[in-house]
């Protein structure tokens, strides 16, 4: 008996279609209101042609994510400070585009409340933090950076100041913020020296004096 032959494989063409359209809604009405019946009707098809591709909205927007934003490459100066400054400079442009506030952030968010979407989501999107991360690990292992930089909290504290505003509905940083705010991650805000001079003052006032 022959073996039965796989489904119809599935038309490029379409799946271009369907992510087109689906970008042109989710631009026009944002995530949440963008319909899947309304894609399919764009695209000419019926919903099962979208479904068959994307189980779930959220599953759909992540293949459009993939497809409309590529990882940046990340700089290498010589100079750690000068290369977060251009990342930052260019996350924020980024990150300020209709396409990320109408789409990527709403998804994301969508995606950490469903266990196995989280998961895709951190592996499809991690590429860029690896990339930073190594470069920040260099940075250390040349001396320009402290020995206990832990690059992971470095880059969560840089990109805090983007996903934060966003949160709580905030505008977010200007591009032109981006020195200022490397500058004052890689600083710190305490007055040097002042913070650990007061700590130690208080330990020696409490400590027994000498007879």
């Amino acid at each position: 008996m022959e073996p039965r032959r796989p489904g119809r494989p599935r038309d490029p063409r379409l799946d271009e279609a369907l992510l087109a359209c689906g970008l042109a809604v989710i631009l026009e009405r944002g995530y949440h209101a963008a319909t899947v019946t309304e894609i399919a009707r764009r695209a000419g098809v019926g919903t099962p042609a979208i479904y068959r591709r994307w189980p779930t909205k959220v599953e759909f927007a992540m293949e459009l994510m993939e497809r409309v934003s590529e990882p940046e490459p990340i700089p290498e100066t010589g100079s750690i400070r000068d290369d977060l400054v251009s990342f930052m400079a260019l996350r924020l442009r980024t990150w300020s585009a209709p396409l990320f506030r109408q789409l990527v952030f709403p998804a994301l968010l969508e995606g950490q409340a469903e266990g196995t979407l989280a998961i895709q989501m951190r592996e499809r999107f991690i590429q860029y933090r690896q990339a930073l991360g190594a470069r920040i690990r260099r940075s250390v292992e040349s001396g320009e950076l402290r020995s206990d930089t832990n690059p992971d909290r470095l880059i969560d504290l840089l990109m805090g100041t983007i996903t934060m505003p966003m949160l709580f509905f905030r505008e977010v940083p200007t591009p032109e913020d981006a020195q200022s705010i490397v500058d004052q991650v890689l600083s710190g805000y305490s007055v040097h020296g002042r913070v650990v001079d007061r700590q130690s003052s208080t330990e020696t006032s409490n400590s027994p004096g000498l007879e």
